[in-house]
């Protein structure tokens, strides 16, 4: 019966039209993103078959509150299967949760899989899912938004069997992104869920500033292949990316075996490597690995292809480095690392293996292949040596170090992938950024003193001129998790306050206003420099009570300074000045780094369209237009998909007779069974193609149960399996979720 039905099945797929009850898809989601820069996990997701387009989304619109968003950032599937449940045109509907070979619903981690059927009715020609990418704020795997066709136009099910080109991953416009794998508000970290800040609002400054971004977003590194070896080019790219400007420094390479690395992940790094990460000179890893058993060559590149004439020295953006190795079969891997100068000890480098140049016959492999490996291999490495700063202004960096070795030892020793993910700007006076100061006078005004002391914190830079207003409790500079205006924008992204300023000096709700922008003991106006302070004086009223301040904090893409909304009230309800320990209390607390979220962040104070590298006002990206669409984010340049998740179709017909027992469908019941059951359960093997013929002990579950459970019949004398048993083919006679839609081990005559 089993040949008959995949006979049938055949000819369905060549000349046929199926009906909803001659079969169905098998649809496997494999995380296989642990080779890649990012591992990460994907969450439980939903699924529809159906007739109609944009069934869970529709591209470039907004998301429509109908769980997308609970999808999207918190890995939420429930919300949205209910909304799409008994939608015209859809056939049916359900949430893949449990990992094959897991007991409970669960995320698929690297190497692990979902697997789910779906009806397959010529009717309903399309098939849409979504399921997110864990190491994000609102990112999500899916097809677009009609869906995988099914079935073409004749009603035959549609080939080939690997969809993975099909699925792109899309951003559902719902949360502002954070670098990859760093953000505290992405799901592995978020204190709870729906927790991140809305895309497009004034919120409170919560990126991280030491993030860096992915190595794609960094440099571009091929690898060519000719007759007498490789050339390997590693191009600075970081300019055009539009996530963070730095130099690269020159190049470490080795051509080596298996019984050799670079480092280890978790271990400490070398005092070569310590100085390439730290400082940039290959030098020390050189004189180390030089000869070491199991290298064939290792060396440096420190010149330029641009400045071939000059001394050894970093490469800028746009600017690359040439290496030609030589065909080494015996020494088939190729290793590769670099400082990204502007950190204190991060790099790029393939994983600690290497990648490979030559396949396992000792012939060069293709240069797709190996750069195909390059994109999931290359990563940023933090050599655990000295502790991070701000990207762009750490002091101990080498742009800006008195001299090597200079930085804080890192408390974490150990290699291991850049996952740095901190707010400098948090806390109280935004991390020690400033001070502010706030004294009553006894002719009732108050002397405000604003300083910068970001020359004591971890991140250094300016303040630009600071715009002040004296107002009731009806002015506001702006309202929380609402757009920004026009003038806060021009202050948050560019130091103007002019617009804004022009703005409260007509509102009649405000006493006084103005801006403060003469550095004290200083002849002209200027921003405030590290050490210099702001003094001016304000005169409340009744009327007017609050103060409210505002200044952009430089470099950075839209981030400034202010009380909350409200201001700072400086008279109490009888319109007496309040006691100045009250008030610097409430100073403290409420005086905050903000995001105007007008402009998307960059990496730390490294962004090209922060206010020193800027070519000209407002030249950064919008920070969201708040639809769902692909995710191309210039500045967190995330992941090939591709390389993360493997998304395969299969039709197969409908229940058969089979064999209890015979995962391996040669009509035998031997220790090849149980291994094969192991293999699927366990190791992300393909799966059997009779599903039910694994569940031994016929409990409707599959699990590390039912190879125990073959083992103790074949071994032990433990009891054989439950109808249909090893013995004769018939159909599972409990009725359960398991399905056996294709057998080819049935015995002739059966």
């Amino acid at each position: 019966m089993g040949k008959t039905i995949q006979f049938m099945v055949l000819v369905c797929l060549v000349t046929g039209v199926l009906s909803a009850q001659e079969g169905m898809f098998e649809i496997r989601l494999e995380n296989v993103s642990g080779g890649s820069a990012l591992p990460t996990p994907f969450a439980p997701g939903v699924w529809a078959v159906h007739a109609t387009p944009d069934v869970l989304f529709s591209t470039d619109l907004p998301d429509e509150g109908k769980g997308l968003e609970a999808l999207a950032e918190d890995g939420g599937p429930g919300g949205l299967l209910e909304s799409i449940q008994g939608l015209d045109g859809v056939h049916s509907s359900g949430v893949f949760n449990q990992p094959v070979g897991a007991d409970s619903p669960a995320p698929i981690f690297p190497g692990e899989s979902y697997l789910f059927r779906v009806p397959a009715d010529p009717s309903y020609r399309y098939l849409s899912f979504a399921s997110m990418l864990v190491q994000s704020n609102d990112l999500f795997a899916a097809p677009e938004s009609r869906g995988l066709v099914l079935f073409d136009e004749d009603g035959n099910p549609t080939l080939p069997m690997d969809r993975t080109t099909e699925i792109l991953l899309w951003d559902a416009g719902t949360e502002v992104n954070e670098a990859p794998g760093m953000g505290p508000e992405q799901a592995p970290r978020q204190p709870s869920a729906n927790s991140g800040a809305a895309e497009g609002g004034v919120a409170l400054f919560t990126a991280t500033t030491r993030a860096i971004p992915s190595p794609s977003q960094l440099v571009d590194v091929t690898v060519v292949p000719h007759e007498a070896g490789f050339t390997v080019t590693v191009s600075n790219r970081s300019a055009s990316s539009g996530a963070m400007v730095t130099p690269i420094a020159p190049v470490f390479y080795a051509l080596h075996n298996e019984e050799w690395s670079l480092f280890q992940n978790g271990e400490a790094a070398s005092a070569g490597l310590e100085g390439l990460a730290e400082d940039g000179g290959p030098g020390g890893l050189v004189g180390e690995h030089d000869g070491v058993e199991g290298t064939g060559m290792v060396g440096a590149q420190p010149i330029t292809d641009q400045r071939p004439g000059d001394d050894p020295g970093p490469a800028f953006s746009g600017e690359s480095y040439s290496i030609e190795v030589p065909l080494m079969p015996t020494y088939p891997k190729l290793t590769i690392a670099c400082m990204v100068v502007e950190s204190n000890d991060a790099f790029l480098a393939f994983g600690s293996e290497g990648i490979s140049l030559f396949n396992s016959e000792g012939e060069p492999r293709s240069q797709e292949m190996i750069e195909a490996d390059i994109q999931r291999e290359l990563a940023v490495w933090d050599a655990g040596t000295e502790i991070n700063q701000v990207p762009g202004v750490g002091m101990d960096q080498p742009i800006r170090q008195s001299g090597p070795d200079t930085g804080a030892a890192d408390p974490i020793v150990g290699v291991r992938l850049y996952q740095d993910a901190t707010n400098d700007l948090a806390g109280d006076m935004a991390g020690g950024f400033t001070s502010l100061m706030i004294t009553p006078n006894e002719d009732g005004s108050f002397e405000v003193r604003l300083r910068n002391q970001s020359d004591q914190s971890a991140y250094s830079g300016l303040l630009t001129p600071a715009l002040w207003a004296v107002h009731s409790s009806d002015v506001s500079l702006f309202q929380v998790g609402e757009d920004a205006s026009e003038g806060l924008e021009k202050l948050a992204e560019d130091g103007d306050s002019s617009m804004m300023l022009n703005s409260l000096q007509s509102n009649d709700g405000v006493a006084t206003a103005g801006v403060a922008n003469m550095p004290s003991g200083q002849d002209g106006p200027g921003p405030l420099t590290s050490g210099s302070e702001y003094v001016f004086t304000v005169m409340p009223t009744a009327e007017a009570p609050y103060l409210s301040i505002a200044t952009m904090v430089v470099p950075s893409n839209d981030t400034f300074l202010a009380f909350g909304s409200e201001g700072l009230k400086l008279l109490d309800d009888q319109g007496q000045p309040r006691a100045q320990e009250d008030l610097m209390a409430e100073v403290m607390s409420t005086f905050v780094a903000w995001d105007a979220g007008t402009e998307r962040n960059q990496a730390g104070a490294a962004g090209p369209d922060q206010a020193p590298r800027q070519a000209g006002p407002n030249t950064g990206a919008d920070e969201g237009p708040g639809t769902v669409r692909v995710s191309e984010d210039p500045v967190w340049g995330t992941l090939n998909l591709g390389h993360s998740l493997k998304v395969t179709v299969r039709f197969i017909g409908q229940d058969v007779e089979f064999l209890r027992g015979d995962v391996n469908s040669d009509s035998a019941f031997d220790i090849s069974d149980p291994m094969m059951a192991l293999m699927y359960l366990f190791l992300g093997k393909e799966a059997p193609e009779c599903l039910d013929s694994i569940d031994a002990d016929d409990s409707g579950r599959l699990n590390i149960t039912d190879p125990i459970y073959m083992l103790r019949n074949m071994f032990l004398g433990g009891p054989q399996p439950p109808l249909p048993g090893y013995e004769s083919c018939g159909l599972d006679p409990t009725d359960d979720s398991i399905p056996c839609l294709e057998f080819s081990g049935c015995p002739v005559g059966n």
